[in-house]
């Protein structure tokens, strides 16, 4: 009777070896599963991130050169208007000799 009790104990170890070595690669197989998931979501993550930056990017720069152009066709409106204004020059330099 002492050697079934034996033989149904080191049958029991066995059996809670065997379960361990199970947890053991199940754990091993999660913990690839869940890095190569994380790896793919970074990359994703990154991807997404790279165009949405690239297309920011873009955005900017044709509001620069939309503003930039805006700003030029202004001045040389004004540079026109200017131009264009008479000139006393009589005025001017009557102005210059009284100052003066």
């Amino acid at each position: 009777m002492a050697n079934d009790e034996q033989d149904t104990i080191a049958h029991l170890l066995q059996i809670e070896e065997e379960a361990a070595e199970l947890i053991s690669q199940a754990q091993i197989q999660s913990e690839k599963e869940i890095s190569a998931a994380r790896a793919q979501a970074d990359s994703e993550y990154n991807q997404k991130y790279e165009t949405m930056a690239s297309q920011m990017e873009g955005d900017y720069n044709s509001k620069i050169a939309g503003m930039d152009q805006a700003h030029k066709n202004q001045l040389d409106e004004y540079k026109s208007q200017i131009e264009q204004t008479p000139k006393d020059l009589d005025a001017f330099n009557n102005l210059l000799e009284k100052i003066l």
